[in-house]
């Protein structure tokens, strides 16, 4: 082999990753996965995303967030702005449980349906203070329901 140092190079990824944005990945052609990244339990996020107007087969005003059978409670429309080819859709996040979390919701306009997934990493108390996304901000801390201020007892004497 010779004096010649060996050196291994890896390809820049390409997901969006480096640049701490949302990313947005179409799954098929009307479902969308939208990766949050690490948040916080317990937390209220107001999340802000760009994705192609092109899922969306009439003007995106006309859609809204489909409550059947379920309504999903912790991940709900806030509303749409119509940029050129794009669609900012801006969502209201509850992170109420440790782990992955996927949160899923439907656009319906009459016969057509588009489906999102958010899809984040939730850490639970103790565990740091997450780094947000770019779009992401938070905006409520929700009291930790373990944890309760109205206890009867007196404590010791």
């Amino acid at each position: 082999m010779g004096d010649e140092a060996q050196h291994v190079h890896f390809e820049e990824a390409t997901d969006g990753i480096k640049n701490n944005d949302i990313v947005v990945k179409q799954k098929s052609l009307k479902k969308i996965e939208i990766q949050l990244g690490f948040l916080q339990i317990h937390h209220v996020y107001e999340v802000s995303f760009v994705m192609s107007r092109s899922v969306f087969v009439a003007d995106v005003a006309g859609y809204e967030q489909k409550d059947e059978p379920v309504p999903n409670i912790n991940c709900r429309m806030v509303g749409f702005d119509q940029e050129g080819d794009n669609v900012v859709v801006q969502i209201k996040f509850k992170a109420v449980k440790e782990k992955l979390v996927r949160e899923k919701i439907a656009l319906k306009y009459e016969n057509d349906e588009v489906g999102l997934e958010f899809v984040a990493r939730v850490l639970g108390k103790g565990k740091g203070t997450p780094m947000l996304r770019s779009g992401i901000k938070c905006v409520e801390v929700q009291q930790d329901p373990e944890e309760t201020e109205a206890s009867d007892w007196q404590g010791f004497d």
